[in-house]
């Protein structure tokens, strides 16, 4: 709801590194442990652009003289951020192993217990433009494989997990509608005990979870219609999505993962500075079908955007919420 926090802290810490580049002469005896057994660590280098916390790049020699790249996050803001990175690319990668890095393991450092880190495999890659058909192909088949998957068929997440620094709120659910509205309260109390009360955005968000949410969401789970759970990557932006230097193979990384509704993965396309939009939203509904009713299916992207101004869009055309739409269904 702010404007993109995250690059912006990403931004001013890039400054800084290139000014003070931190140096780690030898790695916290659990993250050794966590390697494998009798390795020789060749490098240990900064890595990537984490807004929230240090990354880096770990070379390695096995005794048998075979060589291995690992990538490491490692912060102070708790065991919760990094057992749900852990287990949210756990279940990913399960879902998409060609194209996620392999999780290894998150802990907490043996010298100080108020860090903590999570491993994985390293991949070199490089930022530029995904084509829009392999891409799209690799989500949709995460959607699609699963779909009806979810324990007890409910909405959430078994542990909780961050969107960047975001505690995301992924407590189970039955409905769509309310696990959303939910998730959405806690997005919005956050951003307004870190930037204060915005008083338009305070009026735009009440008529945006108390019309616009039922009026969208709603008409997925009632009049006979129903969608089903799948699993969700809900950080689905260039950033995290990104070309292997030496194989072109896409890999995608950084999950914030939770069963939701399909079409929610696609609201980050919506943002023009990401450069996606139609095109990778075309690609998409050629391989999985909108969910009824299908003529909501933009103003629902609209929604899972989340974005001051889709959102004042969206309050403005809903303002009677679900009971005008209702009411128009009946007198049709």
């Amino acid at each position: 709801m702010s404007t993109n926090p995250a690059d912006e802290v990403a931004a001013r810490k890039r400054r800084e590194r290139e000014k003070n580049p931190i140096h780690i002469d030898q790695l916290d005896a659990n993250i050794v442990a966590a390697l494998p057994k009798d390795m020789d660590i060749l490098l240990i280098k900064q890595s990537g652009e984490s807004a929230w916390c240090e990354s880096f790049r770990i070379d390695t020699k096995l005794r048998d003289g075979s060589e291995g790249q690992y990538f490491t996050k490692i912060g102070e803001l708790g065991k919760r951020m990094m057992k749900g990175t852990y287990e949210s690319e756990r279940l990913y990668h399960s879902y998409c192993p060609e194209h996620v890095p392999t999780p290894i393991t998150w802990g907490a450092y043996k010298d100080n217990p108020d860090t903590w880190f999570y491993i994985c495999d390293f991949h070199d890659m490089v930022m530029e433009k995904l084509d829009p058909r392999a891409f799209v192909g690799i989500i949709a088949e995460v959607h699609k494989a699963s779909m009806e998957k979810s324990p007890l068929g409910k909405y959430g997440f078994h542990v909780p997990t961050h969107l960047a620094h975001v505690p995301n709120n992924n407590t189970w659910e039955d409905s769509w509608e309310i696990w959303y509205t939910k998730a959405m309260q806690t997005m919005y109390d956050l951003e307004k005990s870190k930037y204060g009360v915005d008083e338009e955005l305070e009026v735009i968000f009440e008529a945006f979870r108390s019309k616009v949410i039922p009026r969208l969401l709603r008409p997925l789970e009632t009049g006979g219609r129903s969608i089903e759970p799948c699993l969700l990557h809900s950080d689905l932006w260039p950033g995290n999505c990104m070309l292997e230097k030496d194989t072109g193979k896409i890999i995608i990384f950084d999950s914030c993962a939770f069963w939701g509704h399909n079409e929610c993965d696609l609201g980050s396309w919506r943002a023009p500075r990401y450069n996606m939009g139609e095109e990778f939203f075309t690609c998409y509904k050629d391989i999985v079908e909108p969910s009824q009713p299908k003529e909501d299916w933009d103003d629902r992207n609209r929604l899972y955007a989340i974005a001051k101004d889709e959102m004042r869009i969206l309050v403005k055309k809903f303002p009677g919420g679900f009971e005008d739409w209702q009411a128009r269904q009946a007198s049709a």
